[in-house]
C-alpha cells in the first residue's frame, strides 16, 4: 500500500501532462500558483484533476476516504487512502456511486511514490523518462470530522465540516515493487487512452486495476 508520494512539480508540468490527453486544464480553485508538494501523507491535502465540461480541473482535496466502520471500531479514525478489494460491500454498495460514476473519477498526479523499508527509510519509485504519472483515483463529498488547521492552535484539531476526499486504486505489485512491498502497488495510468477510459467511468474501466509493466517503473534514490 502507498501512504507517501510526491507531486514535486509545478502547474505548467501538470498542464502539459493534461494536454497529452487532448484536454485542457481549467483554472484551479485557488491553485493558480501551485508549485508542487514534496511529500504527501494520509489525511493531508493533495491535488487531483477531475473532469469538468470539456476539460479537466485541478482541485485541492483531502487524501483518504471515510473509514469503514467495524464492530470493534465503529468510528475508526484512519482514512482509507488505497482502494483494493472492489468486490467488497464497502466499495460496491456504500461507495458504489463514487467508484463507478464518471463525475467522481479523477487522476492523481505524482512524480514518485514510496514504500517503506525497515526503520524510517523509504524506497522510492518513478516513471523513467516521464515527469508525471497518474494514479487511478476516485473522489467523493463527505461531512464529518477530520484534522484541520485551527487559528491560534499549534497542531491540527479535529473539525466537523464538509470535505472533498480522494483515494486511489491499488493492485498486486510488479517485480519492481514486489521485493519492497510484496502485497500491493498503486494502479498507475501512463497512456492517454487509459486515462480517458478511467475518467469515463463504468464497470468496464475497472479492468485497469492491474500492475504497471516492469519496464515502465524504476526504483530511484
Amino acid at each position: 500500500m502507498c501512504n507517501l508520494y510526491s507531486t514535486d512539480t509545478g502547474l505548467d508540468a501538470i498542464r502539459s501532462a493534461v494536454r497529452q490527453l487532448s484536454l485542457d486544464l481549467q483554472p484551479g480553485e485557488g491553485l493558480g500558483n501551485f508549485a508542487g508538494i514534496g511529500r504527501l501523507y494520509p489525511d493531508q491535502d493533495g491535488v487531483i484533476v477531475r473532469r469538468e465540461d470539456n476539460g479537466l480541473r485541478l482541485s485541492s482535496m483531502r487524501w483518504g476516504f471515510p473509514p469503514a466502520p467495524t464492530k470493534d471500531k465503529p468510528k475508526s479514525a484512519k482514512p482509507i487512502t488505497n482502494i483494493r478489494n472492489l468486490d467488497s460491500g464497502w466499495w460496491r454498495n456504500v461507495n458504489g456511486e463514487y467508484l463507478r460514476e464518471p463525475q467522481y473519477r479523477c487522476l492523481v498526479p505524482f512524480t514518485r511514490f514510496a514504500e517503506p523499508l525497515k526503520g524510517r527509510v523509504n524506497a522510492w519509485f518513478a516513471l523513467p523518462g516521464q515527469e508525471i504519472g497518474w494514479f487511478a483515483g476516485v473522489w467523493r463529498p463527505w461531512h464529518g470530522e477530520r484534522l484541520a488547521e485551527v487559528p491560534g492552535e499549534p497542531k491540527r484539531k479535529r473539525v466537523e465540516q464538509d470535505w472533498r476526499l480522494y483515494a486511489f486504486l491499488t493492485t498486486s505489485p510488479n517485480s519492481v515493487v514486489k521485493p519492497i512491498h510484496p502485497r500491493a502497488m498503486p494502479v498507475i495510468l501512463t497512456e492517454p487512452a487509459e486515462c480517458l477510459e478511467w475518467l469515463a467511468g463504468g464497470d468496464d474501466s475497472l479492468r485497469l486495476q492491474r500492475p504497471l509493466s516492469d519496464e515502465r517503473l524504476q526504483r530511484v534514490e
